[in-house]
């Protein structure tokens, strides 16, 4: 075993020590800075990213669709979306992970809580960026502990194009819910600023069925108010960029179908900011990035008699070198810095401290006439002790310019997070890292033809993760454990047409996943539990989106299926499946005296009102309206 891992790791790290090769980095031509010899992206997780599949979520869609980032990953891809319900949290799971193995970044800077080591994706305003990726599969040679399952990605891209503009938008909903948000984008070729502040608030009353009795949530108001603010400058070879989002939001937590009143509240309070520099000079690049985050959470429940305060912080400085030893091989090289605290009287001590220094190496080569590409990295953390040294290798290879293999293997870890650690009472702190190895392969076919476009992927994976931390009742106090095993596996279809033409325009895009992930763990064989698969785990889930659109209007369909959910361990109970159907139109004048541009949006959510449920005993909201005006002048 120990010989098998041997050779694995060689074959890994061999080819970032070669240099007789072509190299390639895949180039998003829209957030392209040129220099005399390199291209370059803003971020490593979009140039060095052969072997692994990305989707890209339209730009369009944030700005016309103001909402969470958890709606827009539901509805615009094949992740699962765990929501509790209005007014609560929304966690993530891709491919069959945990929350806590998929990585979120904002502008490259780590968003996930240093506590919990998940991010409540209810809480993100999607309509403040205008880049949205998803990333499957491993990245954590690259990104790190914890994006085992994959990444998502959030930034906005200067184009550097002079403009001056000013967008207001107002938002009315179903259950009381109102959202104004103003922005400003200005600049030229050397500077830009852009500034978004919003406000949103809602009652969130909405009605469900309980055995044919309708019935209404109560105690689930919220409001939310934020504001973003993103500068960048540049001169001769140097790029500097300034990025800040500070929020407040308060919530009543509604109670459950099976214990309807609730008294508990929560305020959150974020405030993120980083900085980036860039140098770029012929074959060199240096990038430079440091981040500050500070987060407070507030939860009081009198009946519970529960008044709890968790703050915690993260200092994140990054340096990265990019060279093109020449036209054949580019080379990175960098090193992370994370300084994460907690405070909390909840914990062992009140302030309590997690901090991790990384360097990673990696080579993006290509070679057969272009045909083959080949990107192995390494990474190297140290967290209290040295983890698990972790490679990577991914490989695109062109059959034709049209049909690509692509190909990814890579070690993964997650460190357990400080509540993991030290949470008081049933924190651990002999927790062990996740750990264990992950492979996916695929193909691709994108073909353009005058107007008509037309994209097809298909990926199938399998990934095996042990001490798989899990929470566990033990004399009446909940405890983590290294005690699980998960074995997981899937297929997933990424499918998209677009037909254009002087009059109209038409684009339909599927996203499909098949998962199946079970616990393969020690257990004795008339255990239950032994390979079955994990809760909350849909085995199908499926995100259609379709719409015609002319100069003015436009109009589109939105579907979306969740298969069976199991809600135990020995699978012996379930939530139903469901169907999803969302309809909208725009309307878009132009009022060229006016230099401004005027936008009607409405939509119906849950057109054929589904009474569903995503977690057991937490109603979600049946058939709902948005009614959007937007007036942007130039």
């Amino acid at each position: 075993m120990q010989s098998s891992t041997f050779i694995r790791l060689i074959l890994l790290v061999l080819p970032v020590l070669t240099g007789n090769y072509y190299c390639f980095a895949q180039i998003n031509t829209d957030s392209v800075y040129v220099m005399p010899v390199m291209q370059v992206n803003d971020y490593r997780y979009n140039d060095f990213s052969a072997g692994s599949k990305s989707i890209t979520i339209d730009s369009a869609y944030l700005k016309n669709n103001p909402g969470s980032l958890a709606d827009v990953l539901s509805n615009q891809s094949s992740v699962y979306i765990k929501a509790y319900g209005v007014s609560s949290l929304a966690s993530i799971s891709v491919r069959g992970g945990s929350a806590s193995q998929t990585q979120t970044t904002m502008n490259g800077m780590i968003m996930n809580s240093p506590t919990t080591g998940q991010l409540d994706y209810s809480t993100i305003p999607s309509f403040i960026f205008n880049n949205l990726q998803i990333q499957y599969g491993s990245q954590v040679s690259l990104m790190g502990s914890g994006a085992i399952g994959g990444s998502v990605h959030l930034s906005n891209q200067q184009d550097f194009i002079k403009r001056k503009q000013i967008r207001i938008t107002y938002q009315q909903a179903s259950f009381s819910s109102l959202l104004p948000i103003a922005s400003i984008r200005a600049g030229d070729s050397t500077k830009q600023l852009f500034i978004s502040a919003y406000y949103k608030q809602a009652q969130n009353n909405i009605a469900y069925f309980t055995n044919a009795e309708k019935k209404r949530i109560d105690h689930a108001a919220q409001n939310q108010k934020g504001v973003y603010v993103d500068y960048s400058f540049r001169i001769k070879n140097h790029t500097l960029k300034y990025w800040s989002w500070y929020q407040q939001m308060n919530r009543d937590l509604p109670g459950t179908t099976s214990a309807l009143y609730s008294d508990a509240t929560q305020y959150d309070r974020n405030w993120k900011q980083g900085i980036q520099w860039t140098y770029a000079k012929k074959r060199n690049v240096i990038q430079g990035r440091l981040g500050y985050q500070e987060d407070k959470m507030n939860y009081e429940s009198d009946t519970s008699n529960i008044h709890s305060i968790i703050s915690s912080r993260i200092i994140q400085a990054e340096l990265e070198y990019r060279y093109q030893l020449n036209t054949h091989v580019n080379l990175l090289a960098g090193s992370q810095l994370i300084l994460q605290e907690g405070m909390s009287d909840n914990f062992v001590t009140s302030s309590v401290h997690q901090n991790k220094y990384a360097v990673f190496i990696s080579s993006s080569i290509r070679f057969l006439t272009n045909k083959l590409i080949f990107l192995p990295s390494v990474r190297q953390e140290w967290c209290n002790t040295w983890v698990p040294f972790t490679p990577s290798l991914g490989i695109n290879y062109f059959i034709f310019p049209t049909l690509k293999l692509h190909g990814l293997a890579g070690y993964n870890y997650r460190i357990p997070s400080l509540n993991d650690l030290y949470w008081n009472p049933g924190g651990n702190n002999s927790l062990k890292p996740e750990h264990g190895w992950g492979y996916e392969g695929g193909l691709t076919i994108e073909k353009k033809y005058h107007a008509f476009e037309i994209y097809q992927d298909v990926t199938g994976y399998t990934r095996t993760i042990s001490d798989w931390i899990l929470w566990t009742p033990n004399n009446g106090i909940w405890m983590p454990d290294n005690i699980q095993r998960v074995w997981s596996r899937g297929l997933e279809l990424e499918s998209g047409i677009k037909i254009h033409s002087s009059r109209y325009s038409f684009h339909i895009r599927n996203s499909f996943a098949y998962t199946k992930s079970t616990n393969e763990s020690d257990l004795q064989s008339t255990d239950q539990r032994l390979g079955k698969q994990l809760i909350y785990v849909p085995y199908y889930k499926n995100s259609l989106s379709t719409s015609i659109a002319t100069r003015r209007v436009e109009a589109g369909m939105i579907y979306n299926y969740t298969s069976w959910s199991f809600i135990t361990s020995d699978n012996s109970d379930y939530l139903n499946p469901y169907h999803l159907f969302d309809v909208f139109s725009n309307i878009t004048l132009d009022l060229k005296k006016a230099k401004s541009i005027l936008t009607l949006s409405a939509r119906i959510n849950n057109l054929f009102n589904t009474n569903y449920k995503v977690v057991s005993s937490r109603p979600m909201p049946m058939r709902n309206y948005q009614l959007t005006i937007s007036y942007t002048f130039n």
